[in-house]
């Protein structure tokens, strides 16, 4: 079908007759026999396909997104492939995927943003086409040592935030191969640097919680910081988004707003609320000016509100707050100061109970929560060996008085020392049972009991979704009521 021909200068040629009987010749040039013979094995591919109407080969079709942008001119010269005229710049095309993503929230839409302007630091005005899976690879190491030494700071971006600029780029390539710019993603095969920091994963025991709190004299900072560490919400979104209608006082539970998972079809999530949270949660109730709304009104009331609004909760700076009542309490603050009490409490939670249920409680999958917020601690070590758990240990379920003195008895030793400390597991829990047990949330033998299970009353017949649609209403017997909190008691204002 094709012919390859050697000219006296040494220079080579393919020629061919096309379907409408036109002889055709693309000029190779002064190439050696090998690899004109690859091009005319290729040139005959892409001829019998446009006769046959028909898709190139695989290989082919590899072998052309590689070739060079002359070789390929020539090629679309002589009509074996579509011309691709005014090839867009990798600059050009990630503005224009930026000022498409109009249904994509504010924050969201910013952290595209920074991964747009990378590629136009780095990228520039190279065509589309001309990146690499080895120019991609130069790009991540680039994120993780040069990305910020144009902003004085003089070392790359962190791996977390290197990774997630990463997978931007690479939903803008994945764009590009949709609209058929490109025929594949060069970012496919890029491995993200590792998120995750051991060495920044915290686990604070309970009574170091109580005791902060008993230096806290606003109810709502303790509310607060009672949520985030026994019931792991996400602070400030989840906790700022609560309002009293959220509450059902007759099964003590909460209806948790999510704005983070909201994009994925969960704008809330039912979560029992646990004695240590209820105690403070009745007094912020007491104390509310009648009318209020916001179950946090007073700390709601500060001017970064109208950015969070927006959705960029990041503008609430509370950790200083936070900080600063550690310091009262003579604890030096712990990284990741919020995060920390929410895989707490998700490490005690999976103690207990079994992972879907913890992740339907908390709003994340199991997976995100074994790579971000479960830990190991010296009690689930001691529970395999045998071993009685350590003096005072109390864990998230029963922390009281009790857990504050011992907390307060062993100031000396807590003060600075708030990295990998061990846990408190469970008074009335039993780690290691010599007979198994039934413990279900049907069961009508826990009808009576306390503790994160809600109380029911009618165990047998009730059932607790702890994710539903937000266009179905719920209620504990299962038929649908009035929104937006089916079954619960409404309590006057004062």
């Amino acid at each position: 079908m094709a012919s390859l021909c050697n000219d006296r200068n040494g220079n080579r040629r393919i020629l061919f007759v096309d379907g409408s009987g036109n002889r055709k010749c693309i000029r190779l040039g002064k190439t050696d026999k090998r690899t004109a013979e690859v091009v005319l094995r290729h040139v005959e591919n892409l001829l019998g396909s446009r006769l046959a109407g028909v898709a190139p080969p695989k290989d082919t079709a590899t072998w052309i997104a590689g070739i060079s942008p002359e070789l390929r001119s020539k090629l679309a010269k002589a009509g074996l492939i579509e011309g691709q005229p005014g090839m867009p710049t990798v600059a050009d095309y990630a503005q224009q995927y930026l000022q498409r993503q109009t249904h994509i929230k504010p924050a969201s839409l910013l952290a595209i943003c920074q991964a747009v302007e990378n590629l136009k630091e780095y990228f520039g005005q190279r065509p589309l086409d001309s990146i690499s899976r080895g120019d991609c690879e130069d790009f991540k190491r680039w994120l993780l040592t040069e990305a910020r030494r144009r902003a004085g700071k003089g070392k790359g971006l962190s791996p977390a935030t290197a990774g997630k600029r990463i997978e931007y780029s690479a939903c803008i390539f994945k764009d590009a191969v949709d609209r058929q710019l490109i025929p594949r993603n060069p970012f496919a095969g890029v491995r993200r640097p590792k998120a995750t920091n051991p060495e920044r994963q915290v686990y604070v025991p309970a009574e170091v919680i109580e005791r902060v709190i008993d230096y806290m004299p606003d109810p709502e900072w303790k509310l607060l910081v009672s949520m985030a560490r026994y019931m792991g919400l996400r602070v400030p979104s989840e906790a700022f988004s609560l309002t009293w209608d959220c509450v059902n006082w007759d099964s003590r539970l909460l209806r948790v707003p999510s704005p983070k998972t909201e994009r994925v079809g969960k704008p809330f999530r039912i979560a029992p609320i646990p004695p240590q949270v209820w105690t403070h949660l009745d007094r912020v109730w007491q104390q509310a000016p009648q009318g209020s709304k916001w179950v946090f009104e007073r700390l709601r009331q500060r001017d970064s509100m109208t950015q969070a609004n927006r959705g960029f909760w990041k503008a609430l700076n509370l950790r200083k707050g936070f900080q600063t009542y550690l310091t009262k309490a003579g604890i030096r603050p712990w990284p990741k100061l919020w995060q920390a009490l929410r895989a707490s409490a998700a490490t005690d939670l999976a103690t207990r109970l079994p992972g879907h249920v913890v992740s339907a409680m908390l709003g994340h999958t199991q997976k995100v929560a074994e790579a971000h917020y479960l830990m190991v601690t010296e009690e689930h070590y001691r529970a395999v060996t045998g071993l009685p758990p350590t003096e005072g240990a109390a864990g998230g379920a029963n922390c009281g008085a009790a857990g504050a003195q011992n907390a307060a008895q062993q100031s000396s030793a807590t003060i600075g020392k708030i990295v990998k400390l061990a846990p408190q597991p469970p008074a009335d829990f039993t780690l290691m049972p010599t007979v198994a047990e039934r413990k279900s949330l049907l069961h009508k033998d826990l009808a009576g009991e306390l503790g994160f299970e809600p109380r029911l009353a009618d165990p047998e017949s009730a059932v607790l979704p702890l994710h539903h649609s937000p266009n179905s209403a719920w209620s504990l017997n299962g038929l649908p009521e009035p929104a937006p909190w089916a079954g619960a008691t409404v309590r006057d204002s004062q």
